[in-house]
């Protein structure tokens, strides 16, 4: 660390990157640190960690007559005072997590919540988190109510048509359960959307998903009972079609696969000519910008549902995976700054907690952030 950029620092002449490059430096030095604590403690514990980044850096000698490792110390040593100087004079928690930083962040950001746009036939949209319990809205045959926060379709007789579609849409930041006219239940993750008919015909029920949707699908039969009522998702390219199962539909266009991934019954996933039968414990992925279609098989179902069960679960993930997951349900914007990181990480967390919680397991990993509002700089 330069003297100089420590002493720009402190006179509030560094630039932003030069800021962060500090900041930076300090969180990988600094020690959790407690109401009350002892300054000369403190002091000692960041003095004997600098010493160790200095003796591990090479002595360069232009000129023997000056002690360069010398000099490097006394720049730590200004470094440590000012440090502990502005960390005891704080009053605020939050005023020191400015400088210290979890992970380096300004203010923490709270999780996403039950939110969505209904958006009926006729064109007008109901806002679902601000819209009271009850009957939403009625219709020829027709019943759509809000019930413990899951909108639930109610066909009343047969008289309601089957060509009108609604659709319903949650935001970054949001997720949605939907009971559909035949009884079938789907939940939305976040920036997610499915469309439909407000009531299914009598011998098949389709609907669109663009984002990721899990679906518990109701068992039906035609009128004289002889055959199943199938199911079809459309997902892009993309076409499932069920007779009654639970699955996962993943298809994020910015995600490296999509993915269709099977708990229980059957399932066959057709795209571009091509198909693919499901039992369950497996799943159909097309990689992201290639068409062919793939089997996979003993695929960790919990992996694929832990966001309906209210947590972020990653297996030998890669950084941007994660903060894929990160941005959709926390509302952020992630940019990289130099390289992408190339670790893989594993973890389990809820998806109740803050943001600062899900960034725990990153930094542990040695990844480092800045957060500024609702932009994530990840270097």
């Amino acid at each position: 660390m330069q003297q100089e950029l420590i002493k720009k620092y402190f006179e509030g002449t560094a630039t932003e990157e030069e800021r962060t490059e500090v900041e930076l430096w300090y969180a990988s030095v600094q020690l959790p640190l407690q109401q009350g604590q002892d300054q000369q403690a403190v002091r000692s514990r960041i003095y004997a960690k600098t010493k160790q980044v200095i003796d591990a850096e090479p002595i360069v000698r232009k000129f023997p007559w000056l002690n360069w490792r010398l000099l490097s110390a006394a720049a730590a040593v200004l470094l440590i005072a000012g440090v502990v100087f502005l960390i005891f004079n704080s009053q605020q928690k939050t005023e020191r997590n400015a400088l210290l930083g979890n992970a380096l962040m300004g203010h923490d950001i709270a999780p996403g919540g039950n939110q969505a746009v209904l958006t009926l036939a006729d064109g007008r949209q109901i806002s679902l988190d601000t819209a009271a319990e009850g009957k939403l809205m009625a219709s020829t045959g027709l019943q759509v109510s809000k019930k413990n926060g899951i909108i639930v379709y109610s066909p009343t007789n047969a008289n309601a048509s089957p060509g009108r579609y609604n659709t319903l849409s949650t935001p970054k930041g949001a997720q949605y359960e939907l009971v559909l006219p035949d009884g079938s239940h789907v939940w939305l993750n976040a920036l997610s959307s499915i469309r439909y008919p407000e009531v299914f015909s009598m011998n098949q029920r389709n609907v669109e998903v663009k984002g990721e949707a899990y679906f518990e699908v109701a068992h039906q039969q035609t009128k004289d009972r002889k055959l199943r009522i199938p199911f079809v998702v459309k997902a892009g390219t993309e076409q499932i079609e069920v007779l009654g199962t639970h699955f996962n539909v993943h298809y994020y266009q910015g995600d490296p696969m999509r993915l269709t991934t099977l708990l229980e019954g059957a399932v066959k996933v057709s795209s571009r000519g091509k198909s693919v039968s499901l039992s369950p414990g497996q799943a159909a992925g097309i990689e992201n910008g290639k068409q062919e279609i793939q089997k996979l098989s003993d695929v960790n179902t919990e992996l694929a549902v832990a966001w309906k069960e209210g947590e972020f679960q990653f297996e030998d993930a890669s950084v941007p995976e994660i903060m894929n997951q990160v941005a959709r349900w926390y509302d952020v914007e992630v940019v990289y700054q130099g390289e992408i990181p190339q670790e893989h990480f594993s973890g389990r967390v809820s998806r109740t907690e803050n943001l600062s919680q899900v960034i725990e397991i990153l930094k542990r990993g040695g990844i480092r952030f800045k957060i500024n509002e609702r932009k994530i700089t990840v270097y």
